[in-house]
C-alpha cells in the first residue's frame, strides 16, 4: 500500500504538467518578487481584511493591507521557497512575477513551532503583535489571527484516513493581472497533476465567489467554519471560511 504523498512525487510530477508551460518553479532567490505578487493579490482579500479590521474609510487602508498580507505570506510560505515543505510555482515576466501558486504534499503539512519563531527572526512579528503599530489595525485584530488555528485542527480532521494528498496553500494573481487566465492555468495545473498522482486536494478559501470557482474545478465543500472572537461584536465578527476538497474520482 502506497504511503503519503511526497515532495518528490509532487514536484516530478508537477514537472511532467509544466512542459510548454509559461508556469514555472520559483526558488529561494524568487521569494521578495513572490511575496510582493501576492501582497498585492490578498490587499482586497475577505480574511486578510477580517483580520485587519479595519472599520470606516482609512486613507492609509492600501499601505496596511499592502504590509499585512506580505508578512503573513512570508510567514506561511517560507519553507515553500526553501522547497523543505513543498513547491511554489508561478508565472514571471520582465517586470515582475505575475502570480504564485504554493502546495503541500500530505507528508509535509504538519507545521512546526520552530518554522514560526524563525519566520519571526526573519521577517519580523505581524504588525498586530507590535506595541507601536497594533493601534493601526481593529481592537480585535490579533485575537481574529489567532483563530486561525481552529483551521489546522478542521484540516486534520476533514483529511484523516486520507494518504496521499495536496494542500493548496496560496494561491494568487497580481491585481493587474487578474481575469487573465492566469489563476485558470496554476489551478488546471493543481488538478491534473492530482490526477495523475490519484491523490486528493484540500484547500480553506474565504468567500462564496471563490466557493463557486472551486466547485467549477470539481471541489466540494465539506464544512463552512464561522470564527468570531469572543466580545467582538462589531458588524464584521462573524467571518465564513469554505473547507473544500476534491478527490481523483471528481
Amino acid at each position: 500500500m502506497r504511503g503519503q504523498l511526497s515532495k518528490q512525487e509532487l514536484n516530478k510530477a508537477l514537472n511532467n504538467h509544466l512542459y510548454g508551460s509559461d508556469i514555472s518553479f520559483l526558488s529561494k532567490s524568487d521569494e521578495d518578487y513572490a511575496l510582493d505578487a501576492l501582497a498585492d493579490a490578498f490587499q482586497d482579500d475577505p480574511l486578510f481584511s477580517w483580520f485587519a479590521g479595519l472599520e470606516g474609510e482609512d486613507p492609509e487602508r492600501d499601505q496596511k493591507m499592502y504590509k499585512l498580507g506580505r508578512i503573513l505570506n512570508a510567514h506561511v510560505n517560507h519553507r515553500f521557497f526553501s522547497g523543505s515543505r513543498g513547491v511554489a510555482l508561478g508565472v514571471r515576466t520582465t517586470e515582475s512575477m505575475v502570480c504564485c501558486m504554493t502546495l503541500a504534499p500530505s507528508s509535509c503539512v504538519r507545521e512546526r513551532m520552530v518554522d514560526h519563531i524563525i519566520a519571526m527572526f526573519k521577517y519580523g512579528a505581524p504588525p498586530m503583535y507590535k506595541s507601536k503599530e497594533k493601534s493601526k489595525y481593529g481592537p480585535y485584530s490579533l485575537q481574529r489571527m489567532q483563530k486561525l488555528n481552529v483551521l489546522l485542527e478542521k484540516r486534520k480532521d476533514h483529511m484523516k484516513g486520507t494518504k496521499r494528498w495536496i494542500q493548496l496553500q496560496s494561491i494568487g494573481v497580481r491585481s493587474e493581472q487578474q481575469w487573465k487566465g492566469y489563476g485558470k492555468k496554476m489551478l488546471q495545473l493543481l488538478t491534473q497533476t492530482a490526477n495523475s498522482l490519484n491523490a486528493s486536494i484540500y484547500l480553506e478559501t474565504d468567500s462564496e465567489s471563490n466557493e463557486s470557482l472551486y466547485k467549477h474545478f470539481g471541489f466540494h465543500t465539506v464544512e463552512k467554519v464561522n470564527l468570531c472572537v469572543l466580545g467582538d461584536d462589531s458588524p464584521t465578527a462573524n467571518f465564513t471560511v469554505f473547507c473544500m476538497r476534491k478527490d481523483p474520482s471528481e
